[in-house]
């Protein structure tokens, strides 16, 4: 089959209307009306949610140092959508990390939400804000889609005459499929996508990111193993 008509299965998400920011800081004059104090919004223990001061960990956990909470993901909520069968079927993905330059943390936790200790870490860096994620539903993708027709006869085609959408893909936000970075060739992504590599995780611009794609990528056998020590962190923008 040609690389581009394969078609992966994803499992996509979408954002809450609404932005969380920490309480201590002051309302700005550029914030928009969605934008609300991290303790005017009702966040169930253990649910998925992108950034922000609220965090969700298992028992004797402590947040890792330098890093800032990226995500956490409620896997009773994803995993009826994995038609892989990869991700473990209950349990907390945790993500942590520092964008500048790209480490990060996963933890993994089979624990039952109500067991999960709620901290909070307010800050004005990285991840400051939150947004709790809304529907979550099987999708598919294919490489044809991030090609699209010369607008212009200057742009550089390939040999089916298309021209490479370095910004496809930006406005999804997944997990599994086609890699996602605007800083790369088509056959740099390609490499990347048919490699051992899994998108673990991909933060998009439907609602979370204004500009940036946040993504972990995972080994696959470590994947199936659940041993989350050797993930990649890549914070993509131009």
């Amino acid at each position: 089959m040609d690389q581009k008509e394969q078609i992966f299965e994803i499992i996509s998400f979408t954002a809450d209307n609404r932005e969380y920011y920490p309480a201590s800081m002051e309302h700005e004059d550029w914030m928009p009306e969605n934008f609300v104090k991290h303790t005017e919004i009702e966040a169930a223990l253990g649910q998925s949610r992108y950034g922000g001061p609220i965090i969700d960990l298992p028992p004797g956990v402590e947040h890792p140092d330098n890093l800032r909470f990226a995500a956490q993901l409620d896997l009773s909520k994803f995993s009826p959508f994995d038609k892989s069968g990869l991700l473990p079927k209950k349990g907390q993905l945790i993500f942590f990390a520092e964008i500048l330059n790209d480490t990060g943390k996963v933890i993994y936790a089979d624990v039952a939400n109500e067991q999960l200790v709620r901290i909070t870490k307010e800050h004005e860096d990285n991840f400051y804000t939150g947004i709790l994620i809304d529907q979550v539903f099987a999708d598919t993708e294919t490489f044809a889609e991030r090609y699209y027709e010369p607008d212009d006869e200057d742009e550089e085609t390939n040999e089916d005459g298309l021209v490479w959408g370095y910004f496809s893909g930006s406005e999804k936000s997944k997990i599994f499929g086609i890699y996602t970075n605007c800083q790369l060739q088509d056959e740099e992504i390609k490499e990347i996508t048919f490699s051992d590599k899994v998108v673990l995780l991909q933060i998009g611009e439907n609602g979370f990111n204004d500009e940036g794609v946040f993504s972990v990528l995972i080994p696959k056998e470590d994947l199936k193993n659940m041993d989350f020590d050797n993930c990649e962190f890549v914070w993509a923008q131009s």
